[in-house]
């Protein structure tokens, strides 16, 4: 049953990630990922967890590795159970908001309502309850915890954000922090001041010659494909694919140009790098659907390569940096902020703390955050089914942590050194096996926290 399980598990990702990849990179008009999920149906059914469970009972606890792989089946089950429950209305939502163009509370308030008798009628006190329990064949997340760190972050980097965020504001577009919107803030993330050092011409040869100094000939990587086509119903942002863990990944990207064009060309590199080293070797559920922090960690760890002043100066030639970095660095610290924000707010209203209350609470979390105002009437459409927020923060904790440590051991360069690259193989062949609490352990990084994030980032913002 085990090996039958395995093979359908991964087979149901290729087939799924393939009708993503084909209607996303706008090769197919219509998504039709609806009948995967009807076909593979009997993966989700709780006689299948069951039947997990049994195997889990019979597999000795010396094999640490075989029960983990188990776990983290039982829970793909299990979450995708729930996940059918609310299928067709999620459907009815996305179909209602792509034709009004407004948040469709109701369906909103009425899914997520179903998502929590759900749990609770699997066992689980609420619904962060069982993200818990699911999170453990991953490493296991204090949510709680988490949130009480993410606190203590918007505390102590409360006074740098708000003096950085009314100059940024006002050099950028010419409004003081308290006129400011969530329009402002948007073309804030898109920061177009220096884009012309980051000609769409460079995109192919600065990927090419990125890893190429880390020790990887791309070009000889037949495994990733780069879909740079354009066409009318592309997604306009930068994705990866794993279709098949590590044989065929699809990277798409428009060649655009300008910084925020580059940060998601570079975040989608790291993605499809990190799937096209996984060991082919490793059971399919430790190639996919394991702690997403960990995926979200090695693309922001060439992402934030855009605040490397040596790397800026020697990849364009970008010598006169400083107001760039510190603009960047600003916006960085806004989206730990707004994440921050989310978490707390996510675990409050899935442990069913919030009852009548939580849009009130949503706007009163994210204005003090982000310091626009904010509206009630999205506080359902910005929640998670799987905490974002917290794989978010521990992934930009895990990055920040790991990039010092490779500069300490192979220098400020560390992005043009082939035994970094070594490093990083060794550590990408894992696949998605361990959390990055279990990563860091391993490299020798400590315990992960957001001190070190929240020092880093004080820092750059200041200065």
């Amino acid at each position: 049953m085990l090996s039958e399980y395995r093979q359908r598990f991964g087979q149901f990702h290729t087939d799924l990630h393939r009708e993503a990849y084909l209607f996303r990179s706008g090769r197919q008009t219509c998504d039709e990922t609806a009948h995967i999920f009807s076909d593979y149906s009997d993966l989700f059914r709780l006689s299948t967890a069951e039947e997990l469970r049994a195997k889990l009972e019979e597999t000795s606890e010396y094999r640490e590795s075989e029960r983990t792989s188990i776990r983290r089946l039982i829970a793909f089950a299990l979450e995708n159970h729930l996940l059918a429950q609310v299928r067709e209305i999620s459907a009815e939502i996305e179909e209602y908001e792509a034709n009004a163009g407004r948040a469709a509370q109701d369906l909103r308030a009425e899914r997520f309502e179903k998502l929590h008798n759900g749990a609770r009628a699997l066992g689980h006190d609420n619904y962060l309850a069982m993200r818990r329990e699911l999170h453990g064949s991953m490493g296991g997340v204090d949510f709680e915890m988490l949130g009480a760190q993410a606190s203590q972050f918007l505390a102590k980097t409360e006074s740098r954000y708000v003096s950085a965020l009314a100059q940024l504001l006002q050099r950028e577009a010419n409004v003081s922090i308290d006129q400011a919107t969530a329009a402002d803030l948007d073309r804030l993330r898109r920061y177009k001041r220096f884009d012309a050092f980051f000609g769409r011409e460079q995109m192919p040869r600065m990927y090419r010659d990125l890893f190429a100094a880390l020790g990887f000939r791309t070009e000889n990587q037949s495994n990733i494909e780069i879909d740079s086509v354009p066409r009318p119903n592309k997604q306009p942002q930068a994705f990866c694919l794993p279709i098949r863990v590590p044989d065929e990944i699809k990277l798409v990207v428009n060649f655009a140009g300008g910084q925020a064009n580059y940060g998601e060309f570079l975040r989608e590199a790291g993605h499809a790098q990190h799937f096209a080293w996984t060991s082919r070797n490793l059971y399919p559920e430790f190639q996919l659907g394991g702690d997403a922090a960990v995926g979200k960690a090695w693309g922001m760890l060439f992402e934030n390569l855009l605040l490397d002043l040596t790397w800026l100066t020697a990849t364009f030639g970008f010598v006169e940096n400083a107001e760039f970095r510190h603009a960047l660095s600003m916006i960085r610290l806004m989206e730990l902020r707004r994440q921050a924000a989310r978490l707390i707010y996510e675990t409050e209203f899935h442990a069913g703390k919030l009852s009548g209350s939580a849009g009130k609470r949503y706007v009163e979390l994210m204005t003090d955050a982000v310091r626009v105002r904010f509206d009630d009437v999205e506080h359902l459409r910005d929640l998670s089914d799987d905490l974002h927020p917290a794989s978010f923060l521990r992934a930009a904790a895990f990055e920040a942590q790991m990039r010092d440590h490779l500069k300490t051991q192979f220098g400020s360069r560390w992005w043009a050194s082939a035994k970094a690259g070594e490093m990083l193989i060794d550590l990408w062949n894992t696949g998605q096996r361990y959390s990055v609490e279990e990563l860091a352990l391993m490299i020798g990084l400590g315990e992960l926290n957001l001190d070190y994030l929240m020092t880093e980032l004080s820092k750059d913002v200041v200065g």
